[in-house]
């Protein structure tokens, strides 16, 4: 069990109403992580930019910058795009982790899709809380839940000919975030490791594993 409130995995909220963004404030978010890339910050702007719009404080934390982004696409399957992200990008993770560290009160973090970036940080939090492997690819997997409707929308607007393909890649098995912790406790020997190797201070790590204990 872990503490409800403290830490929200969104899609992007460049479409919420002003309904959603009082429903925000009500349910206890102070802080607004957006995890997109400059470029789709460009196509899209986040509606919390201004300071402090609607008492939301905001901050920007590029996970995957542009150039990466394009180079993810060369990856044979998602789990080498995951694995490709979290070896060349330690310090923009570190980035990220250190604002979810000094945020106070709830934090909604989110990139366009809320499956595959935010899908890490949400695994890696959850590994630093000590929450087990197998529950934390339930969480992963109830991302398939939640964007069904979504993902229908998305194979429709593809090329008929790459429709299964792309069904596929949607898809969050829990074989796949099983293997990403893997691949951090072989390689980088676990999540704290990785943060700290990163330059993240261990105090700020742990703040960050407090927030869900």
């Amino acid at each position: 069990m872990t503490r409800l409130r403290a830490l929200i995995r969104s899609d992007s909220l460049v479409h919420l109403t002003p309904k959603g963004r009082a429903e925000m404030t009500a349910y206890g978010v102070t802080t607004v992580l957006d995890l997109r890339s400059a470029d789709e910050l460009g196509r899209a702007p986040s509606p919390f930019a201004d300071a402090f719009a609607d008492g939301m404080h905001y901050v920007h934390r590029e996970l995957i910058d542009d150039s990466n982004m394009n180079n993810i696409g060369d990856s044979k399957d998602m789990f080498e795009r995951y694995a490709y992200i979290i070896d060349n990008r330690p310090k923009a993770f570190a980035g990220v982790f250190d604002a979810i560290a000094d945020a106070e009160g709830g934090v909604v973090f989110h990139c366009f899709a809320g499956k595959d970036r935010t899908g890490l940080v949400a695994a890696m939090v959850l590994s630093l809380a000590g929450v087990a492997p197998e529950h934390i690819a339930a969480d992963y997997c109830e991302t398939d839940v939640q964007l069904a409707k979504q993902y229908e929308v998305w194979i429709s607007e593809a090329p008929p000919e790459k429709r299964e393909l792309f069904r596929d890649e949607l898809r969050c098995p829990p074989d796949r975030i099983l293997r990403v912790l893997e691949h951090f406790e072989r390689k980088w020997g676990g999540v704290a490791a990785y943060l700290e190797g990163a330059g993240m201070a261990p105090s700020s790590i742990d703040r960050v594993a407090s927030k869900l204990g």
